[in-house]
């Protein structure tokens, strides 16, 4: 390899560093006058370039990068440019990421990823109940994080560290800086000989700033290259710099960054004999990511499932009830009032649709079919009213309750006590944070009440649709028990009583399993 032979022209001396009284003496004796001390300072750093075995790559005392320098760059270029023409070939950087996380998973991971593809928890979330769906996930998702033990994590993470430095080093742009020494240069073109020429070191000390503080990053110990090279050969299917030579440059640049050359002639160069290489590290951190991403992606595909079936369900619930999904009796506590509380990033309401579900549900059946029943049923029937005191008590609190929703729509008008108080405050959101808090705090104690309204009607409902089974089944039987006239009764209803109570009874099962979507999906 033409490094490792360069090395050899370059001669083996070590770095002549400055003794202890040569250091102390200069320390002593130093000149009180700043461009003085520079002058100095920079005269020993040539002196101290010109000891180390790299003496051949700039010449101090005429400011010239030499030929030496160009062919060590050319040498690097020629060596790792099939690997820099597959890295700028990848549209997609994060292909590598997947390749180097393929390379690293168990065979049992590999197969719960096919678990988590979107269209197989779709297919199979119409063959199996939802919750069961949801369990057998979250335990594969488990099972899946659990794999990544402390060795595979750390083989996995120091195979990408290995990666992204090896990256970088490629992808410095060698054909720029060697255009400088050979304007005639064909990029990724080998065929040719190097015809360098020394050149003014000040246009090449910015690249080699560059250089050094992405390849000093390599010879970071820690990292074990075999692994990557394997990889790379296993993934593509070849060997893009070879495992020897990349161990020669690693050597190599250890080597020059062991003698400080490099920063000598930057020093010297720019003339600024503080200059330190600060090396590069864009290296993250990559299982941590990789494996929330799935967890977080698949718990919203689940999410979205368990939406989707809610909505479904609730859809054919208010069709049976009502025969339309699309009516609103409320004015202010609305879904379309919460646009302005988003674009704000406020609070918002949260049970706009099960709201108008329930009122809609109170003007249309309570006040009307449970009324005309609990009138003729509750009021003219003969039976014990210990037993009709459920149904009494239900019914009376639906009707206080259906005044009380009225009242709380109206006061969330623009001139209602809460509607008012959101419609001053809500310019002030820009420049006060107090103003947004009183905002959410008017909207949670809304919401706080909507959830109120909707829980206690619903136990309403299920104490009325209990008495009415039990009704039902009285009114059947040939000689009824708790009703004692239901043949009295039967009179004052235009259609079938039996008819008329299996209808009202079915509207409010559904009408409880409606409410009880919303309920227990707050509560999820």
């Amino acid at each position: 390899m033409d490094i490792k032979a360069d090395d050899k022209k370059q001669g083996s001396s070590k770095e002549a560093k400055p003794g202890f009284f040569q250091s102390l003496f200069a320390n002593l004796f130093k000149s009180s006058n700043p461009e003085a001390e520079k002058k100095r300072r920079l005269k020993m750093i040539a002196k101290n370039f010109s000891k180390t075995k790299f003496h051949s790559y700039y010449k101090p005392g005429t400011g010239e990068a030499q030929a030496p320098f160009a062919k060590l760059f050319y040498d690097l270029y020629k060596i790792t440019n099939p690997a820099q023409l597959l890295i700028k070939s990848t549209p997609n950087p994060n292909i590598f990421k997947r390749q180097i996380l393929n390379y690293s998973l168990s065979e049992h991971q590999v197969e719960l990823l096919e678990h988590f593809e979107e269209q197989t928890i779709l297919d199979a979330s119409k063959k199996v109940p939802f919750n069961k769906l949801k369990a057998t996930v979250e335990q594969e998702l488990s099972d899946f994080s659990h794999e990544f033990d402390n060795t595979r994590f750390a083989k996995t993470e120091n195979l990408y560290k290995a990666f992204v430095l090896f990256k970088d080093f490629c992808l410095f742009d060698y054909y720029v800086l060697l255009r400088k020494f050979w304007p005639s240069i064909q990029e990724n073109n080998f065929d040719s000989t190097p015809q360098f020429d020394k050149i003014n070191a000040d246009y090449i000390v910015n690249d080699l700033k560059d250089f050094v503080a992405v390849a000093y990053s390599i010879t970071d110990e820690s990292v074990i290259w075999g692994e990557l090279f394997e990889m790379l050969k296993k993934t593509h299917g070849r060997d893009f710099v070879g495992l020897n030579n990349w161990k020669k440059i690693v050597a190599r640049i250890r080597s020059i960054q062991s003698s400080g050359a490099f920063e000598y002639m930057i020093q010297h160069i720019s003339k600024d004999p503080k200059y330190v290489t600060q090396p590069i590290y864009k290296y993250e951190a990559l299982v941590e990511d990789y494996v929330e991403k799935i967890q977080t992606d698949t718990r919203k595909l689940l999410d979205k499932i368990s939406h989707d079936q809610k909505a479904s369900k609730s859809s054919s619930l208010c069709m049976q009830i009502f025969g339309s999904t699309s009516f609103s009796s409320l004015k202010n506590y609305v879904e379309e009032n919460n646009a302005v509380f988003v674009k704000k990033e406020l609070s918002t309401y949260e049970y706009t649709d099960a709201l108008n579900y329930l009122k809609t549900f109170l003007l249309e059946y309570v006040k009307k079919d449970i009324r005309e029943y609990y009138d003729i049923v509750v009021i003219r029937g003969q039976w014990d009213s210990t037993l009709s005191a459920s149904m009494s008590n239900a019914y009376q609190e639906l009707l206080k309750i259906s005044d009380e929703i009225i009242a709380f729509d109206e006061n969330l008008a623009e001139d209602g006590t809460m509607g008012s108080k959101i419609k001053t405050l809500l310019p002030k959101t820009a420049h006060d944070p107090g103003a947004e808090n009183i905002i959410n705090r008017v909207v949670s104690d809304a919401n706080e009440m909507a959830r109120n309204f909707i829980i206690t009607c619903t136990q309403d409902f299920i104490a009325i649709g209990k008495t009415m089974k039990q009704l039902i089944e009285d009114y059947v039987k040939p000689k009824p028990i708790i009703v004692a006239n239901w043949r009295e009764l039967e009179k004052f209803f235009e259609t079938p009583l039996k008819d008329f109570s299996v209808n009202l009874y079915k509207k409010i099962y559904l009408f409880v399993q409606l409410m009880q979507e919303y309920i227990n999906n707050s509560d999820n």
